[in-house]
């Protein structure tokens, strides 16, 4: 008998059609963004299905695009809209920028 995906597994599988992470490559993901980039905030929204999460990065200049280019790359794969903006810190010469981005589930 085949078990029927429920609770956190189903909502994967409705946005996402890749497989879920595992705890070790979310391990290596969290350490690996602490090198790069700070979260400032982050918030969902929709109880108790997920239908939007918002999230603000403070990213060091030289490294947000290739952050921008990983969310944008990451729509892809998934059933969600993703909404970016980006405002550069640092006057005369830019040092940081702050990346603003909303997963939206697409209906």
């Amino acid at each position: 008998m085949s078990k029927e995906a429920r609770g956190s597994e189903k909502l994967w599988d409705r946005i996402f059609e890749h497989d879920q992470p595992t705890q070790a490559k979310l391990g290596e993901a969290v350490a690996a963004a602490r090198l790069n980039y700070k979260i400032l905030r982050w918030w969902n929204y929709g109880k108790p299905a997920i239908d939007r999460v918002k999230a603000t990065f403070d990213v060091p200049t030289a490294e947000s695009g290739a952050l921008i280019q990983d969310i944008l790359h990451s729509a892809a794969g998934n059933k969600a809209s993703i909404i970016l903006d980006a405002f550069p810190y640092g006057v005369p010469q830019l040092e940081r920028v702050q990346v603003n981005v909303t997963f939206e589930k697409t209906v």
